[in-house]
């Protein structure tokens, strides 16, 4: 996803307009740099600042496909699952999807904490963990194997449910009042997460899943985010529409991902321009 949009397009140009108002922070290309060039959309119509964009890193969107941008822009719809400034409104949605980790609860991390417990290199550990931990969220892979795995690999035994014992969330009260607002005026509201079983435990025994009118575990669904297929349950499941779908996310891939499938998103971390906080109040008038 982007963090901002620049153009060279002339500003009597109707799409100009549009761009725009899409983006109020736009800037002209090239960009001054104050971002990484990798975090910034070109929207252009010619081909040589594509090619030039390209080559800087940025990414690239044009209406005339054959100028090869990477997004062919037919509306600005098309732009929308890039933009990670982004807002959606809450206008017409009737289901409400929030993401568990760094957004209902805080203090989620726990790597960090198993690799000094049991003296694991905290980098190699991490990097590790990162190759197995979609296998662990969607349940095919258990967490006695994978910890077999790390003796073998690293010659340590690391004995009991590490996972669970450095699970320490706590909740976010922004959103928990939220959740409780949307609820009590009528609104569906549901929980989509990535997770494992005794993370789910604890978050049952803290009350976090009780908040929800339904909680969508990975684990026990046998798929998670950012595949298609977990959207796709969870709307199955609940009956609903992607066009009236509200979601709430911290992670990038999984609003790219909603949003491509025409779900309403807030990605909720710190941007440029706005922090989750802001995001948050911006949307439901907080």
């Amino acid at each position: 996803m982007y963090d901002r949009i620049c153009t060279d397009l002339l500003s009597n140009d109707p799409l100009f307009g549009q761009i725009l108002a899409l983006c109020p922070f736009l800037e002209m290309f090239p960009p001054t740099g104050e971002l990484p060039f990798n975090r910034y959309l070109l929207v252009s119509k010619k081909e040589h600042s594509i090619l030039v964009a390209k080559q800087m890193g940025l990414g690239t969107a044009s209406p005339n496909p054959e100028l090869q941008a990477t997004i062919l822009i037919k509306d600005l719809s098309s732009l929308r699952p890039y933009l990670s400034f982004v807002n959606d409104p809450i206008d017409g949605c009737d289901l409400f999807v929030f993401d568990m980790g760094n957004v209902v609860v805080k203090n989620i991390h726990m790597l960090g904490k198993i690799s000094r417990r049991w003296n694991l290199p905290k980098e190699e550990f991490k990097a590790d963990y990162r190759k197995y931990d979609f296998a662990l969220m969607d349940g095919t892979l258990e967490p006695e194997k994978y910890w077999d795995h790390v003796h073998t690999k690293f010659g340590i035994r690391v004995e009991g449910d590490p996972f669970g014992k450095e699970f320490n969330p706590t909740f976010n009260d922004e959103v928990v009042d939220l959740v409780k607002r949307l609820r009590k005026e009528g609104k569906r509201v549901v929980c989509g997460s990535n997770t494992i079983a005794s993370h789910w435990d604890i978050l049952e025994r803290m009350g976090a899943l009780a908040l929800f009118d339904k909680a969508y575990a990975s684990h026990e669904m046998g798929i998670s985010k950012p595949s298609r297929q977990f959207f796709e349950h969870i709307l199955d499941k609940e009956k609903g529409k992607a066009g009236t779908t509200y979601f709430v996310d911290d992670y990038e891939e999984n609003i790219f991902m909603a949003a491509q499938m025409g779900l309403k998103c807030l990605f909720y971390a710190d941007g440029v321009e706005q922090s989750s906080s802001e995001k948050l109040s911006e949307v439901f008038a907080l």
